[in-house]
């Protein structure tokens, strides 16, 4: 019986690792509705939420608290220098996650974006020029991630509505990848970082046994006979 488990096991592994994850986002209606879709065909929403029926809650008896030992004073760091370190850690693990984020983008998947705009205005030339400003940012825009990640399909529609006054954006995009390459990614950073992130968590201890620099440096001096 093991020797069949194991191997199924490291199948379904194996197919969890490697099987893509795609987000797909459709805003419509000025509606955002967010899903995501596992081995192709299980799809978890995620967006909007679904409304749970509020639970009537019981009283509880409140137990009379024990008064807490006052904590031994430690030397606190004020606000100002605390914000500098986490700006220094910041700016020193910035390096390192650009690098993991180029890792994942060059292997992340655009396999639908799909955007139709309505413009409306008071004149046709107004109406005009603007579908041509959004028609430019679409090829803009086009051009802009296929510089980044993979794109399979890209429809960028602009109509342009001169009698009814309303405007109208919907989208429909999604983003494939794999598990295993987000995986590879948060390991490269940890990889990349972890001598800066254990010196920032060790920064703060002092070295014992160690003795002053004034005592190591003096001179070994010998009375002359």
């Amino acid at each position: 019986m093991l020797k069949y488990l194991l191997p199924a096991l490291l199948g379904l592994l194996l197919l969890l690792l490697f099987a893509p994850v795609e987000l797909e986002a459709v805003w419509r209606r000025e509606v955002l509705h967010l899903r995501l879709r596992l081995l192709w065909v299980i799809p978890v929403p995620i967006l909007p939420r679904k409304e749970k029926p509020d639970k009537p809650r019981r009283s509880k008896k409140q137990k009379p608290q024990k008064e807490a030992a006052p904590a031994p004073a430690r030397e606190r760091k004020g606000a100002a220098q605390r914000f500098l370190e986490l700006l220094q850690l910041v700016n020193d693990l910035l390096p390192h996650l650009a690098e993991s984020a180029g890792y994942i983008m060059k292997r992340l998947t655009l396999s639908r974006c799909r955007v139709a705009l309505v413009l409306s205005g008071e004149e046709a030339s107004e109406v005009g020029m603007a579908c041509g400003r959004a028609y430019a940012l679409g090829h803009s825009l086009s051009a802009g991630l296929r510089g980044c990640v993979r794109v399979r399909e890209f429809v960028f529609n602009v109509l342009p509505d001169y009698l009814s006054g309303r405007e109208a954006a919907d989208a429909e995009i999604s983003l494939r990848v794999r598990p295993s390459t987000l995986l590879a990614g948060g390991i490269l950073f940890l990889w990349r970082s972890a001598g800066t992130l254990l010196a920032a968590l060790g920064g703060g201890k002092s070295s014992r046994g160690k003795r002053p620099s004034s005592e190591t440096n003096k001179p070994n001096l010998k009375k002359a006979v």
